[in-house]
């Protein structure tokens, strides 16, 4: 997992970097829908159980891909989002259950709020509530058959 210092020190490179250049087994970048509340917890969720398959990771939302340029890169989160109904939601959606652990990280004088979702790691297998699992590969999540 990475802890804030960590991902601070990887937004100062996206002026010159793509945030795909730092994804790895243990972290990936995801950009926030601004117009799809469900839609971002439902990735929340998939990316726990991958994350929690593969060992634990972070996930960070409010970052854009492919971009360079922090002014570019960084998207942000809503400010009304409350961190302990994303936990609820994930923890009610997986199975066994996984309460992953949040972070905001806070740029450009407070304007641009970032999410950083740990994902300790556990005993897998982890599965969404539908049964269906992924797990973390390098830089994919990718099916996970649960037997």
């Amino acid at each position: 997992m990475k802890d804030k210092s960590d991902i601070m020190e990887i937004i100062q490179q996206l002026e010159y970097h793509i945030a795909d250049d730092f994804e790895a087994q243990d972290l990936d970048f995801k950009q926030w829908n601004y117009s799809a509340l469900e839609e971002n917890i439902n990735k929340m969720i998939k990316y726990t159980v991958c994350m929690a398959n593969g060992g634990g990771g972070s996930v960070v939302f409010g970052v854009a891909d492919r971009m360079r340029g922090v002014d570019n890169v960084l998207k942000g989160v809503p400010f009304d989002i409350d961190i302990k109904e994303l936990q609820k939601k994930i923890y009610e959606n997986t199975d066994p259950h996984i309460m992953p652990l949040f972070q905001e990280i806070f740029y450009n004088d407070h304007t641009i709020r970032l999410l950083v979702m740990n994902v300790l790691p556990g005993v897998p297998p982890y599965a969404m509530i539908d049964g269906s699992a992924t797990i973390r590969q390098g830089k994919e999540c990718l099916p996970y058959k649960i037997d």
